[in-house]
């Protein structure tokens, strides 16, 4: 247990605050993008922007929120910072998750959710080009 102002908090809250402080940061579509283009290795930001079609500032700018929930990791190699994820199965879990929203997306038919998940997970064994 922790105490938080003045009350002894139960883990479960605690627990249960944390997931929701995660989820709040990656609840941007670019993101989840981010985050799933992540699941096939180390990337720069202008690899990814390349790949998103963002612009490597807002690359930046996400990568910077996901860092500080420790979702993603940098490390310089030699001229170039690149990113990876912290915890792959991350990218597993995000797929997966699609089969709880499947039914609100309206405007995506089910063989769409499927093409989607097929495509993200194959691109977590394929190597980056």
């Amino acid at each position: 247990m922790l105490l938080l102002k003045g009350r002894l908090m139960p883990s479960r809250k605690i627990v249960a605050n944390e997931l929701a402080h995660v989820l709040r940061q990656i609840s941007h579509p670019d993101r989840i993008r981010l985050l799933l283009k992540l699941q096939a290795g180390e990337q720069t930001v202008n690899e990814l922007g390349d790949m998103l079609e963002i612009s490597p500032t807002r690359v930046s700018q996400h990568l910077g929120v996901l860092r500080a929930i420790a979702l993603v990791e940098t490390e310089t190699q030699g001229q170039k910072r690149v990113y990876r994820l912290a915890q792959p199965d991350l990218a597993t879990w995000l797929i997966d998750g699609i089969d709880f929203i499947a039914h609100r997306l309206s405007r995506a038919t089910p063989v769409d959710i499927q093409q989607a998940k097929r495509l993200w997970s194959a691109e977590a064994v394929e190597p980056v080009a």
